[in-house]
């Protein structure tokens, strides 16, 4: 049987198809594509696109991609769930955050079409068959990246400068249902990472409702990278149970921490990075001059970087021991005196 080349006009079918979109043709003559994994519930309904591997070192979602794609084969519900598993093929393919080549805007994720005739980049044109293709088809989003190998990231995101009411809402809506207690409340479309980004994109161009998921990340032990697994399959559900596409109780949390802004913690020098625990909590209490890592050099062993908590706050990312690069991942601090930063209980937090 032919392999499905496009999601439009796809009539509901309940089960599972696998729908490949073309891109382009790379130089060394492979066919670019986009595999997307169509699951029909037992009736119609909204579409609700699970995407993610936009950046190729971005990996650890394919463990519970595969797994709720299986859980929703055998489980009654209601819409279409469409399954994005890796995004950037090609950077996977050297897993690398960007396609290693030499166009001005490697980031597929910067990328996403907003008018006019788009670049021609190999990056540009798996952003625009995403926006084209997928969210075009699509009336709401999550969207996962995940720490890469050696850190990890504990939150949800959703932007809240949307020009739309409704597309504000109902994304801090679905932030709030999938569980995870962080939330990062972002002006996702005004500051940072701007409008061309997925979220953005399709929450201020095409009014889509959407969040995302920064929950795990790999290189860590077993259970820890299982909890976080387990939490995004959960958080799934718990959206498409928000969205009435299933049935069920939506399991969240006594409180959630809400915050605005977040300090990043990356060194400034390349090294082994040693952090001072070994295993850390979202979350926890950080005190202002707090040592929460260093880099020691490779070849000499000393210590030539300190990184060192700048205000009291909240352990947002966090990291194990891992050769690191100037400006990569390591942690990151929530200030507990910005005005965006607050604990609000479960029941408070919808009229918040």
């Amino acid at each position: 049987m032919n392999m499905l080349t496009s999601l439009k006009n796809l009539a509901h079918q309940p089960g599972k198809r696998l729908v490949k979109l073309p891109v382009t043709t790379d130089m060394n003559g492979a066919d670019v594509n986009i595999h997307v994994h169509v699951i029909d519930g037992n009736e119609s309904g909204p579409t609700l696109t699970l995407l993610s591997g936009l950046h190729g070192n971005e990996w650890q979602h394919l463990h519970f991609f595969r797994a709720i794609t299986e859980q929703l084969q055998s489980e009654s519900f209601r819409g279409r769930v469409l399954v994005v598993p890796m995004a950037n093929a090609t950077a996977f393919g050297s897993l690398t955050r960007n396609i290693l080549d030499d166009s001005d805007s490697p980031d597929a994720n910067r990328l996403f079409p907003l008018g006019g005739v788009p670049n021609t980049g190999l990056s540009e044109q798996i952003a625009v068959t995403l926006a084209n293709e997928v969210f075009k088809v699509s009336d709401y989003l999550l969207d996962f990246h995940l720490g890469i190998w050696g850190s990890t990231l504990g939150s949800t995101i959703v932007g809240i400068d949307y020009s739309d009411a409704h597309v504000n809402q109902k994304s801090q809506q679905m932030a709030r249902a999938f569980g995870v207690p962080l939330v990062y409340h972002a002006h996702m479309q005004s500051r940072f990472p701007g409008p061309r980004a997925s979220q953005p994109y399709a929450g201020e161009i095409l009014k889509i409702p959407c969040c995302g998921s920064f929950l795990g990340g790999a290189g860590f032990d077993n259970d820890l990278e299982e909890s976080w697994s387990q939490g995004n399959i959960q958080g799934v559900k718990n959206v498409m149970t928000l969205l009435e596409m299933r049935s069920g109780t939506i399991n969240l949390p006594e409180k959630y921490l809400v915050y605005e802004a977040v300090q990043r913690l990356n060194p400034k020098r390349g090294g082994l990075l040693e952090p001072t625990n070994k295993r850390e909590v979202f979350g926890r209490d950080v005190t202002a001059g707090e040592l929460l890592g260093v880099i020691r050099s490779p070849f000499t062993f000393d210590i030539i970087e300190e990184l060192i908590a700048p205000f009291d706050g909240y352990l947002a990312y966090w990291a194990r021991s891992y050769p690191v690069r100037p400006g990569e991942w390591a942690f990151a601090v929530i200030p507990a005196e910005h005005p965006g930063t607050a604990w609000i209980q479960r029941d408070d937090y919808a009229t918040a």
